[in-house]
C-alpha cells in the first residue's frame, strides 16, 4: 500500500508500505488508524504514534504496526519537506553520515540451494556492493525450535564453507530464524565461535525469551535479535537481561522509526548496540539508512537486501533521489540528504493504485 498525507497548506508526504504483510492488514489502516491522525497536529507525532499503538490493545501486533509505520514514514516525509530536512534529522542528530552494511538477502535461496551454489550467488552480488560483512542462514528457519534442517548436516557444512569460500577477512553472521531448541542452539553457537563468526541471530523462536537468555549466557559469541518484537516492555526485558548484545527492532514490525529509536536509546543506556531490521522490497533500504543515520549506538553493520524497490506484484517502484544516487561504495551508503525521505516517486506509478479511503 501507498500512504499519502497532506497538510492544510497542501504539502504532501508519501511512503510505501510493507511489501507483503501490509496488503493483508490494510483494513486496520482504514478502520482503526486513520481516525488517530486525521485533523491532528503532525508536530505531535510522538504522541500520535503512542496512542495509535497503545489505544488498540486488542489489535496489537505486527499487522497493526506495519500500518502505523507506513503512516509515520509518510508524515516524516511531509514534515521533512516543510522543514527542508532529511527525515532522519527529525528523529535525532546526524550520528552516522555513512552506514556500513551487511548483505542479508537471498533468504530462501540460501536455504533451498546447496551451500556451494548459494555462496557463489552471494559472492557475485558482493562484487557489485562491496560489503565487508555477509549474513548466512542456519537451519530451516521455521521458528519452531524443533531443530529442523533442510538437509542433514547442511548448517555445519555451510558454517565451514562460508568461512573457506569468503575468506578470513570477511565478517560473517548467521541467522537461525528460530530453528533450534536451547541445547542445539548452544552446540551450533560453539561451532560459530570456532569459525570466528561476528554474531549469532535468533537461534531459538522469538518468543522464547528465557531460553534466549540461557543461550546468551552459555556462549561468548555476540547474540543479535529482536526483529519480530513490537512491545516496548519486552524490549526492556530483553535489554535488561542481556538476551542480546545487538538489538534489532524492525522498522515496520515495531511500528516505525520513533518507536525503534526508543528501543535504541534503551539499548544505548545499557551499553548494547542497535542494528535495525528491515524487510526486502518496498523502500526498506531507504527507511533503514534514515534510521541508522540518527542512531547513537549503531552497530558497524546493518541489513541490506540490495537496492530493490519491488512492490507485492513484483513491479519495480520508480523512485528518484533528490540528491545523489543511492549506491554502496566499499560497503557504505551515504545518509540521505534530500528533504523528507529524500526521494520522488513517479506520479504515474501512484496513479496505477486504487484509493481505498
Amino acid at each position: 500500500t501507498i500512504c499519502r498525507v497532506r497538510s492544510k497548506e497542501g504539502v504532501e508526504g508519501v511512503s510505501i508500505g510493507h511489501p507483503f504483510i501490509a496488503k493483508n492488514s490494510y483494513p486496520m489502516f482504514t478502520n482503526l488508524l486513520q481516525g488517530s491522525f486525521l485533523g491532528k497536529d503532525a508536530r505531535d507525532l510522538d504522541d500520535l504514534i503512542f496512542w495509535a499503538a497503545e489505544a488498540h490493545v486488542k489489535n496489537q501486533g505486527v499487522p497493526l504496526c506495519v500500518q502505523i509505520a507506513n503512516i509515520e514514514f509518510a508524515i516524516l516525509d511531509m514534515l521533512g519537506v516543510i522543514a527542508d530536512m532529511p527525515a532522519g534529522r527529525l528523529i535525532g542528530e546526524l550520528e552516522n553520515p555513512e552506514i556500513g552494511i551487511y548483505l542479508g538477502h537471498r533468504l530462501w535461496e540460501f536455504r533451498n540451494r546447496e551451500p556451494e551454489e548459494s555462496l557463489e550467488l552471494i559472492k557475485q552480488d558482493n562484487e557489485i556492493i562491496g560489503a565487508k560483512a555477509i549474513k548466512v542462514r542456519a537451519g530451516s528457519g521455521d521458528n519452531l525450535g524443533r531443530n529442523n534442517e533442510i538437509a542433514p548436516g547442511r548448517t555445519e557444512k555451510l558454517i565451514r564453507m562460508a568461512r573457506e569460500r569468503l575468506g578470513d577477512d570477511m565478517v560473517l553472521m548467521i541467522d537461525g530464524n528460530g530453528t533450534y531448541d536451547v541445547e542445539q542452539a548452544i552446540r551450533i553457537g560453539r561451532m560459530l565461535e570456532e569459525y570466528d563468526y561476528y554474531w549469532y541471530e535468533e537461534p531459538v523462536p522469538w518468543t522464547w525469551y528465557e531460553e534466549q537468555a540461557r543461550v546468551a549466557r552459555a556462549l561468548n559469541i555476540t547474540m543479535a535479535g529482536g526483529e519480530e518484537e513490537f512491545s516496548e516492555r519486552v524490549f526492556r526485558w530483553l535489554i535488561g537481561n542481556r538476551a542480546f548484545e545487538v538489538i534489532m527492532p524492525d522498522l515496520f514490525y515495531n511500528g516505525g522509526m520513533i518507536r525503534s529509536m526508543k528501543v535504541a536509546r534503551m539499548a544505548e543506556a545499557a551499553g548494547i548496540r542497535t542494528s535495525p531490521h528491515i524487510s526486502g522490497g518496498g523502500l526498506g533500504f531507504l527507511y533503514l539508512i534514515h534510521m541508522v543515520s540518527a542512531c547513537p549506538n549503531a552497530d558497524k553493520y546493518h541489513e541490506f537486501k540490495m537496492f530493490e524497490t519491488k512492490d507485492p506484484n513484483g513491479t519495480i517502484i520508480p523512485i528518484e533521489s533528490k540528491t545523489g544516487p543511492f549506491e554502496s561504495v566499499n560497503g557504505y551508503i551515504k545518509a540521505p540528504e534530500g528533504s523528507g525521505l529524500g526521494i520522488h516517486i513517479d506520479p504515474g506509478y501512484i496513479k496505477t493504485h486504487k484509493p481505498i479511503s
